[in-house]
C-alpha cells in the first residue's frame, strides 16, 4: 500500500521537478537572448555609420535563417 504512495509521489516529483527546470531553462534563454542582443548593439555604436549597414544585413539575415531553420 505505502509502495503505491511512494511511486505517485515519485511520479509527481519528478513531473514537478521537469516543469521547473523547463522554466528556469525557459528564462535562462530569454535573459541570454536579451544580452545578446544589448552586446550586439553596443558593438555596432563603435563601428562608423556607413559601415553599419554593411554589418547589420547579413546579421539579420542570419538570424531570420537560423529562426526559419533554412541555413545549414
Amino acid at each position: 500500500m505505502f509502495q503505491f504512495f511512494d511511486a505517485v509521489a515519485g511520479f509527481v516529483e519528478t513531473v514537478v521537478g521537469f516543469i521547473v527546470n523547463m522554466i528556469a531553462t525557459l528564462i535562462l534563454v530569454i535573459v541570454n537572448i536579451v544580452r545578446s542582443v544589448g552586446w550586439l548593439v553596443m558593438c555596432l555604436s563603435y563601428l562608423p555609420p556607413w559601415m553599419v549597414g554593411f554589418v547589420v544585413v547579413p546579421i539579420s539575415l542570419a538570424v531570420v535563417f537560423q529562426i526559419l531553420n533554412k541555413g545549414s
